[in-house]
């Protein structure tokens, strides 16, 4: 059974979580933005490995996002919102696992066309599961809408600054996740007359 105790504390893992993602971004975007890192092969310099292992937390930050959405929606995202939450898991573990690799490795580790369809594939979940959250009312439909885009353009398939585009949606998330679960979950006033 979900009370507001527990969805307070599952509003306060996923800001954790987010703030934690938020740093492993804008070390990404930093890297990205300003150094040169090899594209394939040995890795040559930190920011090779800066830039790779950056991928793990972000990964991991985007399964309890996701995960934490899902649980505040009591269930009411249905079977779409349970699909892409266990689909970007799944992606998101396989990146975490393949960047983790890498990085221990020294190397770019390219597993086929893993890296590209596990992207995709985070994608494709997320936005079944904004699609299964659309009618719950937890989230303001904009968010719903750019989350699954931002969350691609800003973490695996990100270029220079573009990470910053995925710090700016989650200090949103940071925002309005607290105060739509404390609305929801707000007593209601009777008028007895």
């Amino acid at each position: 059974m979900t009370t507001p105790a527990t969805d307070a504390r599952m509003v306060r893992i996923v800001q954790v979580a987010l703030g934690i993602g938020i740093v492993a971004l804008i070390v990404f975007a930093i890297v990205a933005t300003f150094w040169t890192t090899v594209d394939g092969g040995e890795f040559r310099s930190a920011a090779d490995y800066w830039y790779t292992a950056t991928g793990v937390p972000i990964a991991i930050v985007g399964i309890v996002h996701a995960f934490a959405v899902h649980r505040l929606q009591h269930g009411r995202d249905g079977r779409l919102g349970a699909i892409g939450t266990w689909l970007n898991a799944i992606a998101c573990a396989v990146l975490a696992v393949q960047c983790g690799a890498s990085a221990l490795a020294g190397a770019e580790l390219r597993w086929g066309p893993t890296y590209v369809l596990g992207s995709f594939l985070t994608l494709i979940a997320l936005a079944l599961l904004a699609a299964g959250s659309w009618r719950t009312g937890l989230l303001p439909k904009w968010m719903l809408g750019l989350w699954p885009v931002v969350w691609l353009l800003g973490s695996f398939f990100a270029t220079g600054p573009g990470p910053l585009l995925l710090v700016a949606l989650y200090i949103a998330f940071m925002i309005v996740l607290p105060r739509r679960v404390a609305l929801r979950n707000a007593p209601v006033m009777v008028a007895v007359g």
